[in-house]
């Protein structure tokens, strides 16, 4: 009934791998009814690699398919769901088992992987992958029924080893940042106004950090300054660990500190408030608080809320979380990982903001202390929940147009998996009546 669909979108495949959103072009720009979706058993299959990240990501879009389609089945696989449990998260969530051991595992590929509860997925999607070209091959020593037609895959931000079901990030062909709406809960162990500063640290990093934040710090010493004589800023623990082991470190934000403030210290989680530049006869203040992370998201995303306007942040779920909390009202300044690069220069084509363009520049500058960031556009132009929502209905509407031939799915598949190039594969296509 759809061959004549099928073939016309197989012509149009320009590369091999094209011919596997077969299933969602045929249900592309179609309007999805609930009978597309009710009673469709979804898994999310999340093996995370260090920090929350990867889960939240996961999760964010676990909330979305709930959203979307109140009658599905959704359900989180992960290696991690002690993660989750410590973030408060709750759904269905099954354990993804090692098959050496029963521990939690993290940064494994698939096919080292058991699911041990017995449940029959119809879509299938791999959320994010990270630094790898998603290999289904690979993913059916796991899922053994998994084929191109019913697993899909989603990219970290603005991925770099294609292709990707559902690629997000920023710039073409992707389809936005997850925003979330986040319950927030109201934090009380700092007093405005203060600066937050949320960045990873050398030599993970390259030699970066330290820059990073030094030209964050004298961008806010000198626009707060003469507002605030009293002012704080939250930092990670490298940072303080990094200015007392570090003289250079410690020298190079003693310049900064002592042009605008007269006293800095830095108090510490045991309660230690330790004194580095003292002069009793003057009252302008800076106080770095080291006792304040980690928290749990809903605490430090309200961190963020309150912080002043300018804010200094890394990593794809601080920069959407800020995004999403604070998109109003915020400067954020973007500590560039290595492997961000085309983010970061995505962001900087169109937000418009010049500073994200280079390592010297995206954590703020003097030559940036008046910029007033307007996210208005970008983030209309920029929303998952719009492009992810197409996307995902397309999926779910095409997958019901193929088992309306179920003949034609078994030979799409049979060619797809039987054929090394895209012309033998357009040629045994054309050929199917």
């Amino acid at each position: 009934m759809y061959i004549d669909d099928v073939k016309d979108i197989v012509n149009n495949c320009k590369y091999f791998e094209d011919l596997y959103d077969t299933v969602w072009k045929l249900g592309e720009n179609k309007k999805i009814q609930k009978k597309n979706y009710n009673g469709v058993k979804i898994g999310l299959f999340n093996t995370p690699c260090a920090g929350f990240g990867d889960i939240i990501v996961c999760k964010t879009f676990y909330d979305y398919l709930k959203t979307w389609y109140p009658g599905a089945k959704v359900t989180i696989c992960t290696t991690t769901p002690i993660k989750y449990e410590s973030l408060g998260i709750k759904g269905d969530i099954y354990k993804l088992y090692n098959k050496q051991n029963d521990e939690d595992s993290e940064c494994i590929e698939y096919d080292e992987l058991i699911l041990k509860k017995k449940i029959k997925f119809d879509i299938m999607i791999v959320i994010p992958i990270i630094n790898k070209t998603f290999d289904i091959k690979v993913f059916q020593k796991l899922i053994p029924y998994s084929n191109v037609f019913n697993t899909f895959s989603v990219s970290e931000y603005n991925g770099e080893y294609p292709p990707y079901t559902f690629p997000i990030g920023v710039g073409k062909d992707n389809l936005g940042l997850m925003f979330s709406n986040i319950k927030l809960k109201k934090q009380t162990f700092v007093k405005k106004p203060y600066a937050l500063v949320y960045i990873q640290p050398s030599p993970e990093w390259g030699t970066h950090s330290k820059t990073c934040f030094v030209s964050y710090l004298e961008m806010i010493c000198k626009k707060y300054s003469p507002r605030y004589p009293k002012f704080e800023v939250v930092i990670p623990d490298w940072i303080h660990d990094d200015i007392n082991d570090n003289s250079q470190f410690y020298n190079r934000i003693k310049k900064i500190i002592t042009k605008y403030y007269d006293n800095w210290n830095i108090l510490y989680s045991d309660g230690e408030n330790v004194p580095l530049v003292e002069n009793d006869n003057k009252k302008k203040s800076i106080t770095f608080r080291a006792d304040v992370f980690p928290q749990p998201r809903e605490l430090f995303v309200s961190l963020m809320k309150e912080s002043v306007e300018d804010i200094l942040v890394t990593g794809d779920q601080s920069l959407t979380d800020v995004l999403s909390c604070c998109k109003s009202h915020k400067n954020v300044w973007y500590q560039i990982a290595p492997w961000k690069k085309g983010l970061a220069y995505n962001l900087s084509k169109h937000l418009p903001n010049k500073y994200y363009s280079t390592f010297k520049t995206s954590c703020g500058t003097l030559r940036s202390i008046k910029t007033n960031i307007d996210w208005k556009n970008f983030l209309r132009e920029y929303d998952f929940r719009v492009k992810g929502k197409q996307r995902m209905d397309s999926i779910l509407i095409g997958r019901d147009i193929m088992k309306t031939d179920k003949k034609l799915h078994d030979n799409l598949l049979k060619i797809i998996d039987g054929s090394r190039f895209l012309e033998t594969a357009k040629n045994k296509i054309d050929k199917l009546k």
